[in-house]
């Protein structure tokens, strides 16, 4: 049975949180699909002596299979640029690419919900067309708490704690608190699901 909740991993921060924390794993831990725009994962990797960079790259092509590589017009039009201007950037290419990907007419059908999991962007701000109250912003705090809260990791703490020893300091944006509660109610129960949870190797 197809999930019927999406995860839209929308800018950098939480993946790079998670990958120098090997911590990438806990996106699949949900019953969800998981989405990440190309310009997003560009701007995580472009560069790839970047802290998380080589582990986000290694991540991806371990699990391409549970993972989309979102493309859109906003990265293809970036991308045929830099053919004639190499160092080209675009601040807020990720957010565009992003904003992009939620409002496509088909990602989200039915009673499907779409988590944006982002830390400092606010990207809901910028989507016209979608349905807004199928949509929640979480933080990559956010997102572990809940999973703390469902006994589906052992601290979310713990995963701010290993980052910071690996040289990042994560966001501790929280945007959890500026939903209602039947929206949080339905947002626990949709993470609280089982998904792929990959084997640690």
């Amino acid at each position: 049975m197809a999930s019927d909740l999406k995860l839209f991993v929308v800018d950098t921060g939480p993946l790079i949180t998670l990958a120098v924390a090997q911590s990438l794993d806990y996106l699949l831990f949900v019953d969800a699909d998981v989405i990440v725009p190309d310009a997003v994962l560009h701007e995580a990797t472009f560069d790839a002596a970047r802290l998380g960079a080589q582990d986000i790259i290694a991540w991806m092509k371990d699990h391409r299979h549970h993972v989309e590589i979102a493309p859109t017009r906003a990265y293809q039009v970036f991308d045929a640029a830099r053919a004639s201007i190499p160092n080209l950037r675009e601040p807020d290419l990720g957010e565009r690419a992003a904003v992009e990907v939620i409002e496509e007419p088909d990602r989200l059908s039915g009673d499907e919900r779409g988590v944006l999991l982002c830390e400092e962007t606010a990207v809901l701000r910028r989507v016209v067309v979608r349905d807004r109250s199928r949509i929640v912003e979480l933080s990559t705090l956010d997102f572990l708490n809940i999973l703390e809260a469902e006994r589906r990791i052992q601290s979310a703490e713990q995963v701010f704690e290993l980052a910071g020893k690996a040289g990042r300091t994560p966001s501790r944006t929280e945007k959890w608190s500026t939903h209602d509660e039947a929206t949080r109610a339905a947002i626990r129960g949709l993470v609280g699901r089982r998904g792929t949870e990959p084997e640690r190797t």
